[in-house]
């Protein structure tokens, strides 16, 4: 039994069960072995039917021979069961099971792995990182956990700076990889929070690692990083990683051109690179089964969301404006009611907005939920310029102050509502305030390094303006100086127009 096949079973909606489903009658225990009922439970659980695989678990779990079978087959069994529960949303009863689990084996890795994810289920992210800092620990390979999950974790251990560092040593440790690949922004928090934490070593491995060019760009524009970067080293070259990211990927993808990881992340690369025609070759394909209706779902729609996301943006560096709404629009159809979709159509507001085309963007986003605190922000961003666009102070006041409750994860956005005022100052002081931030400082000064850029649309002509004259300001330069350094790149950056 594998924790993906757990992990898969516990992360299933509930809208996944089917209505069809209903309590089995227990399995005749006189009948199979154990190892063979196990094995029936745990093909129901994998094919989604939930409710007859506790039923049969429950069977099992009562089968006197479970008494005197080995005691990896019994934890094996009750992290399965506990998988299932916790997939019903039953957490009492997948907790129980799991840490009967651990009564029976305090190292294994499968109930202190499913602990770990009803902590995750039930928002408790201390408690969730440390039973799987346990598992991660435990595990004699690279614990299977889904990227997503780690990121929402991470995230939410962002106030926690120490579990948060303990976690992703134990994901380094591991040897934990994102879809495949090494997570390099996750990478870059652990060197920046071990060499806060003042474990130099540590850091040092962390960095190590890094090999993709905006963080490896991070890394040369903060000065805390001066001891571990040599600047002169190839290595360390963002012009060169990005293309030898592009060499890597473009064997695992372009091959298969299968809707995956591999070819999402080969996207982003030729967008760095300002290789945006390939990008439409890679996923002409895609944009021809979405326009026909074809139908794309279960895991590739994350990939779908991403592959359609990079082909607007590489349409849009074009100058291919309305075949860029064109796809995220078809996009976020496509992906339906899915987080991929969110993400889709906040795209949508946000190239509306940058055409000048207010009240559709506002109207595009304005019943959006389940945002995260940065997708929050983009939203409030698209509602403040279109009431300031029809002279609504009252609703424009309202989106700045949703953004200023944001704290720390709405200072980019904060900065942007104060350019679009024109309050220079103020946005100067909250960009300052960024550079003196442990935790906001590299994604600051990548914000403001001199990147390759196209022309502005429209309605963006003014604030991007506004974004250089920010830059230029003594006091904003004199900050940098203090903290970090900017330079000249050959490559994109997440903006298109700064």
């Amino acid at each position: 039994m594998s924790a993906v096949l757990l992990a898969a079973a516990l992360l299933a909606p509930a809208g996944a069960l089917r209505a069809a489903d209903t309590p089995a009658a227990a399995p005749d225990a006189t009948r199979a072995p154990i190892d063979t009922l196990a094995a029936q439970a745990q093909a129901l659980a994998q094919k989604g039917s939930l409710l007859q695989a506790t039923a049969a678990f429950d069977a099992l779990l009562d089968d006197p021979r479970m008494a005197s079978a080995p005691i990896t087959q019994r934890v094996n069994i009750l992290s399965a069961a506990a998988s299932a529960a916790a997939a019903l949303r039953r957490y009492p009863q997948a907790r129980e099971r799991a840490q009967q689990a651990l009564a029976l084996q305090p190292d294994a890795v499968l109930p202190l792995y499913i602990l770990g994810m009803v902590e995750v289920a039930q928002e408790h992210p201390d408690a969730a990182a440390a039973l799987l800092v346990r598992a991660l620990r435990n595990a004699s390979s690279p614990l299977q956990i889904s990227a997503p999950l780690v990121r929402q974790l991470q995230r939410s251990l962002e106030g926690m700076p120490a579990q948060r560092r303990a976690f992703l040593q134990a994901l380094f440790d591991n040897r934990w990889l994102s879809d495949g690949s090494e997570p390099h922004d996750l990478w870059l928090a652990l060197a920046t929070l071990q060499h806060e934490a003042g474990d130099t070593d540590a850091a040092r491995a962390a960095v190590a690692r890094i090999d993709a060019p905006m963080e490896l760009i991070q890394l040369r524009s903060d000065k805390r990083f001066d001891a571990y970067v040599d600047r002169t080293d190839p290595r360390f070259d963002p012009q060169q990683a990005a293309q030898r990211n592009m060499d890597a990927l473009r064997v695992r993808s372009v091959l298969d051109r299968s809707l995956d990881s591999a070819l999402a992340q080969f996207s982003v690369a030729a967008l760095t690179l300002g290789d945006h025609a390939q990008v439409l070759a890679i996923t002409d394909g895609l944009a021809k089964a979405v326009a026909e209706g074809e139908h794309l779902g279960g895991p590739q729609l994350r990939w779908v969301g991403w592959l359609m996301a990079s082909r607007a943006l590489a349409q849009r560096r074009m100058g291919q404006i309305d075949a860029a709404l064109q796809t995220v629009q078809a996009g976020a159809r496509v992906t339906g009611n899915t987080p991929y979709a969110l993400a889709l159509q906040l795209n949508v507001g946000l190239l509306l907005t940058s055409q000048g085309r207010y009240e559709e963007a506002a109207a595009a986003t304005a019943t959006l939920d389940g945002l995260a605190p940065l997708g929050t922000g983009r939203q409030q961003y698209i509602r403040f310029r279109a009431a300031r666009h029809r002279g609504d102070a009252a609703t424009a006041a309202d989106a700045l102050a949703r953004v200023e409750a944001l704290g720390d994860e709405g200072r980019e956005v904060h900065c942007e509502l104060l350019l679009v005022d024109g309050r220079l100052d103020d946005a100067a002081a909250v960009l300052i305030a960024q550079l003196h931030s442990k935790t906001l400082r590299g994604r600051t000064l990548q914000s403001l390094q001199d990147l390759r850029t196209v022309a502005s649309l429209p309605a963006d002509a003014a604030l991007d303006a506004r974004w250089r004259q920010l830059k230029a300001r003594p006091d904003v330069l004199a900050a940098v100086a203090e903290v970090g350094r900017i330079e000249r790149y050959d490559l994109f950056g997440d903006e298109s127009s700064r």
